[in-house]
């Protein structure tokens, strides 16, 4: 059977919406916050004030305790007691797991954090490298153009060194020339 809800009803489910979206926005608010995104002091003022309108709107909802029975006056404080209790457990596990989340967003935080650090290295590191192959390649080609030049240097000592021989033979020629007058 389905009963149809009052105002108050309605009234505490929309509350209650707001509140699941206040808290996802602070959330949101803080992954952003924490990977140093754009928009991340917007979304936490925005889901700040919005939490803060919800408190002050549970703060003026006056709740009527349901009717109970009162054959045995104890029961009631004990129930109640109970259901507290139960609702704090409740709310203690909640929060609970929010840390759990907050400090696993964290964590991968970090790990992204690192990981561009590593990658920032790498470009630091390649370009580097490209610095080098470029003055070996400016290397590369002075050693080609030193070894056209020693090529012919080489020729041209050759050439000097025959025409030196020549020279020789002459100068040879010419001195037993004179000396056997």
């Amino acid at each position: 059977m389905s009963k149809s809800l009052t105002g108050k009803q309605i009234f505490k489910m929309w509350v209650d919406r707001f509140v699941s979206i206040g808290a996802a926005v602070v959330i949101i608010g803080a992954l952003f916050k924490i990977l140093h995104w754009k928009f991340a002091n917007e979304l936490l003022i925005v889901g700040m004030f919005t939490e803060a309108g919800i408190f002050l709107i549970y703060a003026t909802m006056t709740e009527t305790p349901p009717e109970t029975p009162t054959s045995k006056s104890g029961i009631n404080n004990t129930l109640d007691s109970k259901e507290l209790v139960d609702a704090l457990k409740d709310v203690k596990t909640s929060i609970d797991d929010t840390n759990k989340n907050i400090a696993f967003i964290s964590t991968s935080a970090n790990g992204l954090k690192e990981l561009e650090d590593k990658f920032a290295t790498m470009g630091k590191t390649l370009d580097q490298l490209n610095e080098f192959y470029g003055g070996l390649k400016n290397v590369s080609e002075t050693v080609t153009s030193s070894v056209g030049d020693a090529a012919r240097t080489k020729d041209q000592l050759n050439t000097l060194a025959n025409n030196l021989t020549e020279l020789n033979a002459v100068y040879s020629n010419m001195i037993h020339a004179i000396k056997g007058k």
